[in-house]
């Protein structure tokens, strides 16, 4: 094995093999960047992520903008405590506020990666970017166009719903406001909210820290899984690479008048790079991210069973239910994008007979013995299982959303049945008996 690696080593790269013209057309292409650009534009904006670019006093005043959304997420998640504190031996109060509250304390996780690793995040979607703009083939362009239009629309849809979610939660509270009727909001304010001023600026207050996090915490789930989607991608075009490998070799022999045998083990080489890169790719997500999204699904299940405790407590037919109903869903879709493309990457990756069927089918019998030894130091690093776990614990994996929405029996996975029931929740007899089931179980 130990030759195997010295002759890998020694085989030379392709870059200078591939001709000028498809290397610019590659570099001008988008693909690359579509995908997480978006993801950072917004996060940027919503001061959760630092400027990559720019003159130094942008770069100044965007700091202070950035360590004025943190002070401003943090002394909301202060007055949301604070109030939860008064309030504990209120349950209606209490949770009113704790779902909240707790899907703050997981936003806040994701924000300070953000602030205190963002050298690495930045150097990850650089090398990220780099590798979808050296692909030259165009089935790969496509993939990498149909990934970017993908995250994309999931960026849009569930950033939306989030903010569709929050503008309920203020059209509730004016609404109430506007009828006269007591309205509370469940944080800590020392101020007066029945006079109309007071009530405004409260309300613009809570509206803006709400949809802010709400988009940005959305906004940064989508970011993560958008990378491990793009690690997907790339495996998917580095096994159309494999088995175009030996056709590539011999257009890229005549083109340069090189042999082909050190062409075809240079291609083979950059095969070899794009597959060792992924993997560091998908390492790197998880070392930054993993401590986050470990407290995401420790959390996660505590965040559903407040709001399905508030839920079952609402008419079904008003602006409050339908908000909170978007809510569950918008947790729901948090947990589900980790575990689904997770698994995703992983059945792309440990399905290594995809990889090895893409590497026979190559015709590798008609090379000579040093491509030989590459194909078997591939096919030995390929077995090795690629799967992702938050904080090294919990995979990320289908198996585990299902266990995370199962989980407690006595306390989620049954207020959620018990949901089912809402459709004969009109009766007053019917109301009062689902109540003391939900507080029973």
């Amino acid at each position: 094995m130990h030759s195997l690696s010295k002759a890998f080593v020694q085989v030379p790269r392709v870059g200078r093999l591939v001709d000028t013209s498809r290397q610019v057309k590659a570099r001008r292409s988008p693909a690359g960047l579509s995908a997480v650009s978006g993801h950072a534009a917004v996060l940027r904006r919503a001061g959760y992520w630092r400027l990559s670019a720019g003159s130094t006093c942008v770069r100044r005043l965007h700091t202070v903008y950035r360590t004025m959304v943190f002070a401003t997420t943090c002394i909301y998640l202060l007055q949301e405590c604070f109030y939860a504190y008064q309030e504990k031996s209120d349950m209606a109060k209490l949770s009113r506020v704790m779902f909240l509250l707790l899907c703050h304390v997981t936003s806040l996780a994701k924000q300070l990666v953000f602030l205190t690793d963002a050298d690495r995040i930045d150097r990850m979607v650089a090398e990220a970017t780099r590798r979808a703009l050296r692909t030259r083939s165009g089935s790969a362009h496509r993939l990498l166009h149909c990934a970017a239009a993908h995250v994309a629309r999931l960026r849009r849809g569930y950033a939306g719903c989030a903010a569709f979610t929050c503008l309920l939660w203020a059209v509730f509270a004016a609404q109430a406001h506007a009828r006269r009727q007591p309205f509370e909001f469940p944080l800590w304010i020392g101020v007066n909210t029945t006079d109309t001023v007071g009530f405004v600026i409260v309300l613009l207050y809570t509206y803006y820290v709400t949809t802010l996090v709400g988009i940005a915490n959305t906004t940064m789930d989508a970011f993560i899984a958008t990378v491990i989607y793009q690690c997907k991608t790339q495996l998917s075009i580095l096994r159309i690479n494999l088995e175009r490998l030996p056709q590539s070799a011999s257009a890229l022999s005549t083109a340069s008048g090189r042999r082909r045998d050190d062409v075809f083990a240079a291609l083979f080489v950059d095969c070899w790079l794009q597959y060792k890169r992924i993997c560091e790719t998908a390492g790197l997500v998880q070392d930054i991210f993993g401590g986050a999204i470990l407290v995401q699904f420790g959390i996660g299940g505590w965040i559903l069973c407040m709001a399905a405790y508030k839920i079952i407590s609402l008419d079904f037919i008003s602006i409050e239910f339908a908000s909170m109903i978007l809510f569950i869903l918008c947790i729901l879709t948090e947990l589900f994008l980790y575990c689904y493309y997770g698994t995703e990457l992983t059945e792309e990756a440990s399905i290594s007979a995809l990889l090895v069927d893409a590497a026979y089918s190559m015709r590798w019998a008609g090379e000579g013995r040093a491509a030989r030894r590459l194909l078997l130091l591939l096919l030995v690093r390929v077995h090795r299982p690629l799967r992702l776990a938050a904080g090294r614990v919990v995979p990320l994996s289908l198996d585990t959303f299902v266990k995370v929405c199962l989980c407690p029996p006595r306390t989620f996975a049954s207020s959620l049945g018990r949901l089912l029931l809402l459709p004969f929740y009109y009766s007053p007899f019917n109301r009062t008996h689902l109540l003391g089931l939900f507080e029973e179980g």
